[in-house]
């Protein structure tokens, strides 16, 4: 990992980037198991995975079929002395449960797009998406997030969606309501359904987008920074157009 200078915070001068170039933001997509064994054999043929037998998992690096992938600095732009560069990694759990852990937003949406193409959903199935919601100094241990996912917040939309319909048959103001919760602040950890599969990349991105926002305003020294200033923000841009 690489860091960027910020002389805004004396106790946050450098900011952690990875060597592909994105802010360190920690993300684990989760995938339920239905063919483990396919899954293996998915893995075995990738040139891109290599199983790491110290830490039991398999990793993705920055090789082969994924040399392709765009990110902040292309494959080309690194030295050859850095390669290979691992870009994220799957691990499972005895439940089927298995997932793959990015260190930034960018590679989790370029990795649930990549191995989209192969892991089928009679293999596995996206299911929810965890993010760190702010950004590391160089005077933070960033080698291991295990301690902080496990602190995850899990959200739970279909309940959210009850409570909203047992508002409106109570006549209340919905509106101002879901105004003045988007103005809380987020989670240090957060875990939601991805509805990848119902949406597309497209609104998890945006998802991601927002949080990345907010943790950099955070990191800023705008600690009173929510979803609604990045949504306020979004709506207040307009296009150019020539």
């Amino acid at each position: 990992m690489q860091f960027v200078t910020n002389d805004v915070n004396e106790e946050h001068k450098q900011l952690c980037v990875t060597m592909t170039g994105e802010f360190v933001q920690p993300v684990r997509v989760y995938y339920n198991m239905l063919d483990k064994q396919a899954i293996k054999r998915v893995f075995h043929r990738l040139r891109c995975m290599k199983f790491d037998s110290k830490r039991d998992r398999q990793v993705w690096l920055y090789q082969k079929e994924s040399k392709k992938l765009n990110f902040e600095k292309p494959y080309s732009s690194i030295p050859k002395k850095y390669h290979p560069i691992v870009i994220g990694a799957f691990l499972t759990k005895e439940n089927n449960e298995m997932y793959l852990e990015t260190r930034s937003v960018e590679r989790a949406i370029k990795g649930i797009v990549f191995f989209d193409k192969y892991i089928k959903k009679n293999m596995a199935e996206i299911t929810d998406v965890c993010i760190i919601n702010k950004l590391f100094s160089a005077t933070k241990n960033v080698t291991d997030f295990d301690s902080l996912f496990d602190k995850a917040v899990i959200i739970d939309p279909e309940k959210k969606l009850a409570e909203i319909e047992t508002m409106i048959a109570q006549g209340k103001d919905i509106s101002s309501i879901l105004k003045e919760r988007q103005k809380n602040p987020l989670p240090e950890v957060e875990r939601f359904p991805a509805y990848f599969y119902e949406d597309g990349i497209e609104s998890l991105g945006l998802a991601f987008q927002g949080r990345q926002y907010v943790a950099m305003q955070h990191w800023e020294g705008n600690k009173d920074c929510t979803l609604d200033d990045y949504v306020s923000m979004a709506n207040n841009s307009t296009p150019i157009t020539e």
